[in-house]
């Protein structure tokens, strides 16, 4: 016997391929798109906790120095030798992967960290007291974890951050290096 198609059901099946091959790619591009955000999100989380670790060390350095550090490095202090560590570990930038660029004062010493990197922050709202300006920045270069004089910005909150701000110069010309 022969194999006898009902009229009007040949070539359906390609058709219906396409659609759903074409429906899968666009689930999975919304997909990657939403990945690719919450990555960037996590990211930029990680950016302010470094920026306020290295705000924090910088505050509790100058607090016990009466002066700023020279070089991020003397913040990490040194495990095997009696220096005091300000900060847990030297951490690199997480938007770009490389080191933070320091901010300095008219001396040469370090008095913040900020990133190089010219991408637009997802967050606009909701930062901390410490953190003014931020809900203003175009790019995360715009987020500058500096020390400020104690009038302009209060201490920092939480318990690791009890040492009173240092009162520094103002910064007129200085720029990220």
């Amino acid at each position: 016997m022969k194999n006898v198609k009902p009229a009007g059901s040949a070539g359906y099946t390609f058709p219906l391929m396409l659609v759903i091959v074409s429906a899968m790619a666009f689930a999975a591009s919304r997909l990657e798109l939403a990945v690719s955000y919450r990555l960037k999100r996590d990211k930029e989380e990680e950016l302010l906790f470094r920026g306020r670790a290295y705000l924090k060390a910088i505050q509790a350095f100058y607090a016990q120095n009466q002066q700023y550090p020279r070089r991020l490095d003397e913040l990490a202090g040194d495990r095997q030798s009696a220096k005091r560590q300000y900060i847990r570990q030297l951490y690199k930038d997480p938007m770009t992967g490389g080191d933070f660029k320091t901010i300095l004062t008219p001396e040469g010493t370090v008095a913040g960290v900020v990133s190089s990197s010219t991408d637009t922050p997802f967050r606009k709202v909701e930062f901390e007291k410490a953190l003014d300006g931020f809900d203003k920045a175009k790019t995360y270069a715009d987020w500058r974890f500096t020390v400020k004089p104690q009038e302009e910005t209060g201490a920092l909150q939480g318990p690791a951050s009890q040492a009173p701000l240092p009162v520094m110069p103002p910064m007129f010309g200085s720029a990220p290096h």
